[in-house]
């Protein structure tokens, strides 16, 4: 009984732990980094992709036309939750104000953008 305990362990770890993993990245990464799809499923997506494109790079044709920033550059990234807030609100140079968007859609977005 013992035995079959610990195989069963053994092949339960063996799943569990290949569930996190690509054929190229280790689980840890791959859960970190998400996918551009998956940025576009959310709130990001409805109302950031277009110029910021789904990987946060800004490289769209609307992006490079409005010189929109890349989310992934450093002074995004380390820029706080209240200023980020402040900025989807009210809206920033170009950027369009989205005063309408929910505290949760908000928390969406901010979440997304930390994620790149």
């Amino acid at each position: 009984m013992k035995r079959i305990l610990q195989v069963t362990l053994v092949a339960l770890f063996a799943v569990v732990a290949g569930l996190g993993f690509t054929a190229s990245r280790p689980a840890a990464v791959a859960l970190a980094e998400p996918s551009a799809e998956a940025n576009l499923a959310g709130p990001y997506g409805t109302y950031c992709a277009r110029c910021h494109g789904g990987d946060g790079r800004a490289n769209t044709a609307k992006g490079r036309q409005l010189e929109a920033d890349d989310l992934t550059d450093s002074t995004i990234q380390n820029m706080s939750t209240e200023k980020m807030t402040r900025i989807i609100k009210n809206g920033r140079g170009k950027m369009p104000a989205f005063k309408n968007l929910s505290a949760r859609q908000i928390a969406q977005i901010i979440a997304t953008v930390r994620s790149f």
